[in-house]
């Protein structure tokens, strides 16, 4: 683990992605997702794999989700691409007792923050056994389909739940995502993975703490055995 190590002892509310977060990345459970945004790319702009790969990173990139931009440019309706996309095999998603343990240790409330659904967010945490532990679920619906990175987006997730960002701290896989989190003046964990961006600003002054490995990283975060969740 590495960072500046900003104290976490006045965090109250703890902020986390899903995918690639919550759930380690060996899963490969977005490559899933992944290959079905092309899918549902291809089919509907009548383009081939590759064609529809460029595309689809483009818009990726442009927009924080493929999504925004099959929006943007095509008129496409976000419920059928969430609906597709989201159809996915959840079997290498395994439940976390090591997980289940730390969140309940963990002093404060719990929030996911996602850009996929909350459908998909609700299923994936029951199979991880852990969707006990979260007050609420802000999807890119409740986001007005406007995805992280967009600082607008932040401010109606905070509103939305009641958050003090000098008294929260957010965790993500991509850098780029932490940004606005760190500019309110919340606290970042950035969960190291190997998706698309990982690496892109990992290195920036916004990024208070890094790990590999989010259990651990939750034990030590964690104040004592005794400490539960308020």
């Amino acid at each position: 683990m590495t960072g500046s190590g900003r104290d976490l002892g006045g965090v109250e509310v703890w902020v986390f992605d899903l995918d690639n977060t919550l759930y380690p990345a060996s899963c490969r459970l977005f490559d899933q997702v992944e290959q079905r945004i092309g899918e549902f790319v291809a089919a509907h702009l009548g383009l081939d794999a590759v064609e529809a790969r460029r595309v689809q990173k483009q818009y990726f990139h442009t927009y924080g989700t493929t999504m925004r931009g099959m929006m943007e440019h095509h008129g496409v309706t976000p419920d059928a691409f969430l609906d597709y996309v989201h159809a996915i095999d959840l079997s290498p998603v395994m439940a976390s007792p090591a997980l289940d343990t730390a969140l309940d240790r963990l002093p404060g409330r719990k929030v996911v923050f996602t850009n996929g659904s909350t459908a998909h967010a609700e299923r994936v945490l029951g199979r991880l056994g852990v969707r006990h532990h979260f007050d609420g679920i802000f999807d890119i619906v409740a986001a007005d389909y406007v995805p992280k990175p967009e600082p607008v987006t932040y401010d109606r997730m905070v509103a939305r739940h009641g958050i003090a960002p000098r008294r929260a701290a957010m965790l993500d896989d991509l850098p780029r995502n932490l940004a606005p989190a760190a500019a309110m003046g919340m606290t970042t964990v950035l969960v190291k993975s190997d998706g698309d961006g990982a690496e892109d600003g990992a290195e920036g002054d916004h990024i208070h703490h890094v790990t590999d490995d989010l259990v651990a990283w939750l034990e030590a975060a964690a104040p004592g055995p005794g400490a539960k969740s308020a």
